[in-house]
C-alpha cells in the first residue's frame, strides 16, 4: 500500500503539472509532453520484440495456472479493498475509492500552497493582503467557506473537520484559480479583470471550493496509485507495457473533465448558500469561452482537454439551476428570479425556469 502511494503521489504531481488549473483558458502548452511530440518507440513496440537480458522472460504468463491464481487474488483483494475505501460525494451522491489519508492529502496542499507563494512572493507577484483585490477575495471566499462548512448536502464530509480555507491573489495576466488540498485557494488577476460581479467571483471560489469537498485531488492520486501499479503488474508481471502516452488522454483526461463539471454543480449549489446568484457560474464560463476563442485554444480536440467546452458547461448549470435556485430562497436569501431572468437573457430558450 504504501508503494502504492509513494507511486499515486509522484503520478499526480507529475500530471498535475501537465494539466491546466481547475478553473480558466486550457493551453496547448499544458498539453500532457508524450502528446506533445513523437511517441517513445518502447511504448509502441510489440511484445514478441522486446529483448530481455539475461534470459529474463517475464514472471507470469497467461498459461500458467499459477499466474491465474495470483491474478486472481490481486484481483480480489484489489476488489476489497476498493469496496472499502469507497466514500460519497456531497451533493451528487457519486461514490468513488480514495485511499490517501486525510492527513497526507493536507500536507501535500501546505507544501505546494506554500512553493507557489514563495516563487510569487520573489517575483513580487504577490498582491498584498492589504490589497482591495485580495481583501475582496478573502470576503466573497470566507462566505463561500463558511456555506461549505455548515455540512449541506450529505455524503463524506470528514475531511472538512478543521479545515483552514485561505485565499491569496497573484498578479498575472493567467484567466485561472487553482486550488489544492486543505483549502487553498490561488487567485490570479488576469481573472479579477474577467469577472464583473461578486456573484461572478463567488461563482469560482465556490467551483475551487467544490473540489475540495468533493476530495477530487485525492481521488487522482488514488487512480495514479492504482494505475502505477498495474503498470507495474503488467510489465514486470506479464511484459506488457501500458505507455503513460495512452493513459492520459484514455483515463486521466476523462476523469478530469468529469471532475470539472461536477465541481461546477457542486459550486453553484455552495454559491447560493452563501446568497450569491448560482446563475453567475453561467455568465462566467460565457466569458471563458469566448475569451478562449480569441486565444485559440477551442482548436485543441476534446478529447485532450482537461476541462469541458464552456458552452457544454454553461448548459450543465442550466439543467442544475432549479435545485440551486430552491437552495438559495431557502437559506434566507429572498429571491433571484428578477436577476436571474437578467443573466440567462442570452442564454438562449429555457433558462432557469
Amino acid at each position: 500500500m504504501a508503494l502504492m502511494l509513494r507511486h499515486g503521489l509522484s503520478s499526480i504531481r507529475k500530471l498535475t503539472q501537465r494539466l491546466a488549473g481547475p478553473v480558466g483558458i486550457p493551453k496547448t502548452a499544458g498539453l500532457p509532453a508524450p502528446l506533445a511530440h513523437e511517441s517513445r518507440r518502447w511504448s509502441w513496440s510489440r511484445r514478441t520484440e522486446y529483448q530481455y537480458f539475461g534470459n529474463r522472460r517475464p514472471a507470469l504468463s497467461l498459461s500458467n495456472p499459477n499466474a491465474l491464481r495470483v491474478l486472481a487474488g490481486l484481483g480480489g483483494g484489489g476488489l476489497v479493498v476498493y469496496v472499502v475505501a469507497q466514500q460519497e460525494v456531497p451533493y451528487t451522491e457519486r461514490r468513488h475509492a480514495i485511499l490517501i489519508s486525510q492527513a497526507a492529502e493536507r500536507e501535500l496542499g501546505r507544501q505546494t500552497y506554500r512553493q507557489v507563494l514563495e516563487e510569487a512572493r520573489a517575483e513580487g507577484s504577490l498582491v498584498p493582503s492589504h490589497h482591495p483585490a485580495t481583501k475582496r477575495v478573502q470576503r466573497v471566499g470566507s462566505q463561500i467557506a463558511a456555506a461549505v462548512n455548515r455540512g449541506q448536502g450529505g455524503g463524506f464530509q470528514d475531511h472538512m473537520q478543521g479545515l483552514e480555507w485561505q485565499f491569496a491573489v497573484i498578479d498575472s495576466p493567467q484567466v485561472n484559480a487553482f486550488v489544492v488540498p486543505g483549502g487553498k485557494v490561488v487567485v490570479y488577476t488576469g481573472l479579477l479583470g474577467l469577472v464583473s460581479s461578486d456573484d461572478e467571483l463567488a461563482a469560482v471560489l465556490a467551483h475551487e471550493c467544490a473540489h475540495v469537498l468533493a476530495r477530487h485531488a485525492a481521488e487522482r492520486m488514488t487512480q495514479g496509485g492504482v494505475v502505477s501499479v498495474i503498470q507495474m503488474i503488467a510489465y514486470w508481471g506479464f511484459g506488457i507495457p501500458l505507455p503513460s502516452d495512452l493513459l492520459v488522454p484514455a483515463f486521466f483526461l476523462p476523469n478530469s473533465r468529469k471532475a470539472e463539471t461536477e465541481a461546477d454543480i457542486i459550486g453553484i449549489q455552495l454559491a447560493a448558500q452563501a446568497c450569491y446568484d448560482p446563475a453567475a457560474a453561467a455568465s462566467v464560463f460565457q466569458k471563458l469561452g469566448a475569451a478562449e476563442k480569441k486565444m485559440g485554444g477551442t482548436a485543441m480536440p476534446k478529447f485532450l482537454r482537461t476541462h469541458p467546452l464552456s458552452d457544454e458547461r454553461v448548459a450543465r448549470i442550466k439543467e442544475e439551476l432549479p435545485k440551486a435556485l430552491g437552495m438559495y430562497e431557502l437559506a434566507g436569501c429572498g429571491s433571484l428570479r428578477g436577476r436571474a431572468g437578467g443573466l440567462f437573457s442570452g442564454l438562449g430558450d429555457g433558462g432557469w425556469r
